[in-house]
């Protein structure tokens, strides 16, 4: 049925590129060229070919119930290519407590199956994978008998799934998570514009942290910086995707997040900073209430909100410096006593290999 596959993984802590994989594993079993490469090593003009003997697949975490922006942004600016085959898979955190609990992708899969389609790509396939939740941020990695079991039972349904896409079959899914994603995109937008940004801004590295580098180096959105003269410390920016990578494989399992700088952001980002705006530029212009509407006022708070994360961020990341402050936040923070999780399978090889065809 086609002559050359290429797909294209996001991944933070390794799910999304085991998926990818196994299906590279099974395309080139059945004798099809095959390229697989992360988006950030991606060369699409010269890898996605033309014509339904070519199929392109984009495999990516769910984030906020829809596809993370930088999965967004990357397919935004894929070439057109009229007739070439196309799917999707979404991987969602999946968990075994007494049976399996699936994820939920929402608008994750459509969304970029409809960007695709705009594209000239003939859809062939939406199909979310259940790969073991990794938002360290929130729990624990789960136990590794719980592990093996959700990856042993993705990898069996990934197979088939993708064997029936090869065999010249559409394979759609996931319409009840869709409606129920058009029904939380409120959240999926608010994630996008503010919760990204806020959850960029939680992430601080204990005393273990032997400033290596391997978190930067390795870090699929470039969004991590060594910062300081003497001792270089971790910096996160706002182009983080709270991936996870970089907590899931720090050898000196260094990387926290701070729930506590986590409810102090959130009460200072709360501020109507608009609101005493205005009542302030009034006293001085009478009738500018009359000027300021909804929209500017929508405008001021938005970046007051990146404003107080940067400004408030950078406070943290000098304070956190100091060794008591750091071990104050270090012990009160939940990631220190979680279990941390990256898919056993893959290790910093192959993440290293992935940096080395983005250098090339």
């Amino acid at each position: 049925m086609y002559k050359k596959a290429t797909i294209y993984y996001f991944t933070g802590t390794g799910n999304s590129y085991r998926v990818a994989s196994w299906m590279g594993e099974t395309a080139a079993a059945q004798g099809i060229k095959t390229h697989i490469g992360s988006i950030g090593s991606a060369r699409p003009a010269k890898e996605i070919e033309q014509g339904p003997e070519n199929l392109l697949g984009l495999v990516f975490p769910t984030h906020g119930f829809t596809a993370p922006w930088h999965v967004i942004y990357f397919t935004l600016r894929l070439p057109r290519r009229y007739r070439t085959h196309a799917f999707v898979t979404p991987t969602r955190a999946g968990t075994k407590i007494i049976g399996f609990l699936p994820g939920m992708e929402g608008t994750a899969g459509y969304l970029i199956a409809l960007i695709l389609w705009l594209k000239g790509y003939q859809l062939r396939g939406v199909q979310a994978v259940d790969m073991p939740s990794n938002w360290m941020a929130l729990h624990w990695g789960l136990h590794p008998v719980n592990v093996s079991a959700i990856i042993g039972r993705a990898q069996a349904k990934t197979i088939v799934w993708f064997s029936e896409i090869l065999a010249g079959r559409r394979k759609l899914s996931g319409f009840i998570p869709l409606l129920l994603g058009l029904a939380l995109i409120p959240v999926s937008f608010g994630y996008l514009l503010y919760g990204r940004f806020y959850l960029a801004k939680i992430f601080f590295t204990s005393q273990k942290c032997n400033g290596c580098g391997l978190c930067v180096d390795y870090c699929p959105t470039h969004s991590l910086t060594l910062r300081g003269k003497e001792n270089k410390l971790p910096f996160w920016s706002y182009s983080c995707e709270s991936c996870m990578r970089c907590m899931g494989f720090c050898p000196q399992q260094a990387i926290e997040v701070s729930q506590p700088l986590a409810v102090l952001l959130g009460y200072i980002t709360s501020v109507p900073a608009s609101y005493y705006l205005l009542k302030w530029l009034t006293a001085l212009i009478p009738g500018m209430n009359r000027i300021v509407n909804y929209w500017p006022g929508t405008v001021i708070n938005y970046i007051y909100f990146l404003l107080s994360l940067f400004f408030v961020y950078r406070l943290f990341n000098w304070l956190t410096r100091a060794p008591i402050i750091n071990k104050l936040f270090t012990y009160t923070s939940l990631t220190h006593y979680y279990r941390r999780y990256h898919e056993p399978g893959t290790n910093w090889k192959d993440l290293r290999e992935e940096k080395e065809k983005i250098n090339n």
